[in-house]
């Protein structure tokens, strides 16, 4: 009953392995990773090679326990339980990776161009530097025009004294030479008197764009330039 009972768990292990290999056979869209080609071999192997192992194994077993062989019956135990839990590390693994690509699906991905200039916008004039974040995360550029004046998230914030939300987005890579359908840019609003920036922060976060901007230095001295519109 008891070497039943094992057999049965060993096998079932290996139905496991089936089941959730399944999926990974019916792929996920867009460029695997290295490690995700890593997890897809290793649950691969797991599935050839353990139905192939654990017969041989088993069998060894019976031999050793028939001569009394107890070295050796004590090493076939060993590879028995040793593939067992080889097996069960890699479908953990397997699992784990499942629920990463589902956080990761669950995360706000922006398709839409109206959506994004929308999400931006209404970030910028909330303020609300996490969502920003987690948009810029989830696949909207931090560049993304909005309309009417075909202005960036950075060039939005500055044109309403949102300074430490422009400081905010150039750390995060906004361009400040990119002008807009006005001809400004975040360069040429740091260095004029207007908008007047609406908090204190806002009045250190300025200080920090120009000191930022001067280490920069102007397009072709250092900076990137605008790109073509």
């Amino acid at each position: 009953m008891k070497t039943f009972a094992r057999a049965a768990a060993f096998w079932s292990l290996w139905v496991v392995c089936v089941l959730m290999i399944l999926p990974t056979l019916l792929s996920v869209p867009g460029e695997a990773t290295p490690a995700q080609l890593n997890l897809y071999v290793a649950v691969l192997f797991s599935v050839i090679c353990y139905p192939v192992v654990l017969p041989v194994l088993t069998l060894i077993e019976r031999f050793a326990v028939r001569r009394g062989a107890q070295a050796a019956l004590v090493a076939v135990r060993v590879a028995l339980w040793g593939s067992f839990l080889g097996v069960l590390t890699v479908l953990a693994m397997l699992g784990m990776a499942f629920h990463a690509h589902d956080v990761e699906q669950a995360r706000p991905v922006v398709i839409r161009n109206d959506g994004v200039a929308s999400a931006l916008s209404g970030a910028v004039m909330r303020r609300d530097t996490t969502a920003l974040d987690r948009l810029i995360a989830g696949g909207a550029g931090v560049d993304h025009l909005i309309q009417p004046y075909n202005q960036t998230p950075a060039m939005l914030a500055a044109n309403h004294g949102y300074w430490s939300v422009t400081l905010f987005l150039l750390e995060r890579g906004a361009s400040p030479d990119r002008p807009d359908d006005l001809d400004n840019s975040i360069r040429s609003l740091a260095d004029s008197r207007l908008p007047t920036p609406r908090s204190g922060a806002d009045v250190v976060a300025l200080a920090r764009v120009r000191a930022r901007l001067r280490v920069a230095g102007p397009p072709g001295k250092g900076a990137t330039p605008p790109p073509a519109r």
